[in-house]
């Protein structure tokens, strides 16, 4: 496949979750409950899931990536805002939380990639569809209703974007596009250089769940390290191992390597997400928070993914992969400085 197409591809997703992820935040801010938006939001994933099991015609594929994305963007920000809802005060232990997610996937990437080895890749939805499923039923199961003091009341898409006009959040949230940019732009074509350098479908797998493998340590350790150092330092120094993750992929000279350096990814993608999660939570009411966690998890990393995602296929089409990842290098650690300085003065303003 065309090395300019896969960029498309990938950036489908990441467009349809631009308006997708606040959108559904700010229905369940509204409601003042996740649950509804989130099983509905998982049905519409299933559905679409089933039929592009079924090998529909090429025309269809890429609404179909759409409809898929426009379901499965919902589920990190309502399930992330929820959980923060629920720790309360003790919401520093959000990393604790989230590692359960990172050793699920350690599971589902090493296991699809043996599954896809043993059976071809049409095994790849006999897991997708059950466990989409299951994220609905679990959620609606396990989070119960809210009680009376933590509903919240419903907000509108004026004040929800007005977040962005204060100088912490706006500075933010363009410092977390450039990082998502750089950090979107590599991952796309991780695998992509991986099979290049040789390596089969077990060995891809094994490539991503590392970035896990070092995600559920990290995170775990997340709220000792912010009670000594602070939540701005943490997501500054994730960015930071994200840019010299992509340096590292552009350098390895074999699969093995490029392996081994994306232990980098997990460790700095652990510190940017736990660290904004948290930084949100202290600073945004609670009102707007799945809206807030919607925006800068969901749409700023959308709007990285695609600029990250098409420009690093344009210039993995002209310069090769290895160049590509050290554009996205520079654009990662650019990225990291702007995070700085966005986050140097924080706690001095609070969303209204």
């Amino acid at each position: 496949m065309d090395l300019a197409l896969i960029g498309v591809l990938t950036a489908i997703p990441a467009a349809v979750q631009i308006v997708g992820a606040p959108a559904w935040g700010m229905l369940a801010d509204r409601l003042g409950d996740v649950r509804a938006p989130l099983v509905l939001a998982m049905a519409i994933a299933v559905a679409v899931a089933v039929v592009l099991a079924l090998r529909p015609p090429v025309v269809l594929l890429f609404p179909g990536v759409g409809l898929l994305a426009a379901g499965t963007c919902a589920a990190a920000p309502l399930v992330d805002a929820r959980t923060v809802q629920d720790l309360g005060d003790q919401r520093g232990r959000y990393g604790q939380a989230r590692a359960l997610g990172s050793a699920g996937f350690i599971v589902v990437a090493v296991g699809a990639g043996a599954l896809i080895d043993a059976a071809g890749d049409g095994a790849m939805f006999a897991t997708y569809v059950p466990l989409l499923a299951g994220t609905a039923l679990v959620a609606a199961a396990l989070f119960g209703r809210p009680g009376r003091g933590q509903r919240v009341m419903g907000i509108g898409p004026i004040r929800a974007f007005a977040l962005l006009r204060t100088r912490t959040f706006g500075m933010f949230f363009a410092s977390s596009i450039l990082v998502w940019t750089a950090f979107g732009g590599a991952s796309a074509y991780f695998s992509v250089r991986l099979v290049e350098q040789g390596a089969d479908a077990s060995l891809v797998g094994l490539g991503w769940a590392v970035n896990a493998l070092v995600e559920v340590p990290a995170m775990l350790v997340f709220r000792r390290l912010a009670d000594r150092t602070g939540v701005p330092r943490l997501i500054i120094g994730g960015a930071v191992a994200l840019g010299i993750r992509n340096l590292g992929w552009g350098l390895a000279g074999s699969a093995a390597a490029s392996v081994g350096v994306a232990a980098l990814s997990g460790v700095g993608f652990s510190l940017v997400l736990v660290g904004t999660t948290t930084l949100l939570a202290d600073l945004v009411p609670g009102s707007m928070r799945a809206t807030a966690q919607a925006l800068f998890l969901g749409t700023a990393y959308a709007i990285g993914s695609i600029a990250g995602s098409l420009g690093a296929g344009l210039v993995a089409q002209a310069a090769g992969v290895g160049t590509m990842f050290i554009v996205m290098a520079a654009i990662g650690l650019v990225g990291a400085a702007a995070t700085w300085v966005a986050l140097r003065t924080v706690g001095g303003e609070r969303a209204g």
